[in-house]
């Protein structure tokens, strides 16, 4: 039986995410740290996501039927457009209340604590990354993709209270006790600074999938390449391929015209399945409505239907 990648990285994702969140809520409340809390319930976040996840994946899966002549294609973007969203939320939240601490005069954490703790989540987080990649590299899904993107911004959280938390002490060793209220809610806000770049990317690429304007909808030259062979064998003149991406599934809409003025619908169907062997070969999962016409589909139709 085929082992399903995706769902062994998902699930994976899920036990160390309920690891790692009830962790660092415990230990967020014994070290009276919001920055534990904030890198608790990314966790959290992403253990929630990911059983969601595993549900979109059978979705996905599941064959189109006339009902549902593209399945739940959108599901997918769809899901990664909630989770980037939710992410957003959780960092402008912690931003906003940690920059509220800094002006209420800060919070006492126990550094020595913490500090072992968090280098202790550090090494956890490089064997499920670890884990994850390896189970990325055997497939395609755009949502094992993001679970990963999660757990380097969690990573990078961790490292980035990891190194401060040394700086802090290295200072405090100096001397400079009064700096001790403001480094937790320094730490927070710099960390959320640096995070939001990859949730608003993730945003940016699963909403114009959903409204279907992906730059992944471009692969007119990429197919035309990889059916070069075929148009040349079965003499095709003026192809056009228009290109649509949704979740991990490409749909692709194909107009050619053909040298010989008469044919057979079993020629014009040798021709098509002579395409759809060779885009196989790029395209996971695809779908093609093949055209042969003498219309220029880029031109506006005659209102008067065509002469």
């Amino acid at each position: 039986m085929k082992k399903d990648y995706e769902k062994i990285g998902v699930k994976i994702s899920i036990v160390g995410s309920s690891f790692l969140a009830l962790s660092a809520v415990i230990m967020a409340l014994i070290a009276k740290s919001q920055a534990i809390l904030f890198d608790g319930l990314f966790n959290f976040i992403t253990l929630a996501m990911a059983f969601a996840s595993l549900k979109v994946i059978n979705l996905v899966k599941t064959p189109e039927t006339k009902n549902r002549p593209f399945g739940y294609m959108a599901l997918e973007p769809f899901l990664n457009l909630i989770k980037s969203l939710v992410i957003l939320t959780l960092l402008v939240v912690f931003l906003v209340t940690n920059i509220q601490e800094i002006c209420t005069g800060g919070r006492i954490i126990s550094l020595d604590m913490t500090t072992l703790y968090i280098f202790v989540c550090l090494i956890i987080y490089a064997i499920i990354i670890l884990f994850l990649r390896k189970y990325k590299k055997r497939t395609s899904s755009s949502i094992l993709k993001l679970e990963i993107n999660n757990w380097y911004v969690d990573a990078l959280i961790t490292v980035g209270i990891a190194i401060s938390l040394v700086i802090a002490m290295i200072i405090l060793r100096m001397g400079y006790t009064k700096i001790l209220p403001y480094i937790d809610p320094i730490i927070v806000i710099a960390l959320t600074a640096v995070s939001f770049p990859v949730p608003l990317k993730a945003l940016s690429v699963a909403l114009k999938r959903l409204l279907l304007v992906s730059s992944e909808n471009s692969i007119e030259a990429e197919a035309k390449k990889q059916l070069h062979d075929v148009i040349c064998k079965y003499g095709l003149i003026d192809t056009k391929i228009w290109g649509l991406k949704s979740g991990r599934t490409h749909y692709l809409f194909i107009y050619s015209d053909l040298k010989e003025e008469e044919t057979t619908v079993m020629h014009l169907d040798e021709i098509r399945v002579e395409i759809f062997k060779e885009l196989s070969k790029i395209y996971p999962k695809f779908w093609a409505d093949i055209m042969f016409t003498k219309i220029n589909p880029e031109e506006p139709f005659p209102i008067d239907g065509y002469q």
